[in-house]
């Protein structure tokens, strides 16, 4: 059985909806928003937002305006303006963007770099 939806569930409204028992090998660079629910081995850049789900793999680099981790990713995370890290997380690597937040709980095994302001440090990810 499915789980419950909500009237408007804005990860099937997003531009690249990756779902779970999914898997990609390759580099997605859009504009759109991206959710990845399977499993992603490669480069991601959006313009737009990125949530990997509770059962999403990111293995490879992640850029984007906003993200909210709730998966495992192993590789790079670069944002421009948030990044959000869920309890239910587990990230490797290194991170990279100017305001976080952690949950009590998640993983997190990367060295976390916060620039002054958005430009600085992210340029050779845009």
């Amino acid at each position: 059985m499915p789980a419950k939806r909500s009237p408007f569930d804005y990860r099937q409204m997003a531009g690249f909806y990756f779902s779970a028992n999914t898997e990609v090998k390759g580099n997605l660079n859009e504009t759109e928003d991206v959710i990845v629910d399977g499993r992603f081995d490669g480069n991601i850049v959006t313009t737009g937002f990125c949530e990997i789900t509770e059962n999403g793999v990111l293995k490879g680099n992640l850029t984007a305006r906003n993200a909210t981790i709730l998966g495992t990713t192993d590789g790079e995370i670069a944002t421009h303006e948030n990044l959000v890290v869920k309890k239910s997380s587990n990230i490797h690597g290194y991170v990279i963007t100017p305001k976080i937040s952690i949950e009590s709980g998640a993983i997190v095994n990367a060295r976390i770099k916060q620039p002054a302001h958005q430009s600085t440090g992210l340029a050779a990810h845009e």
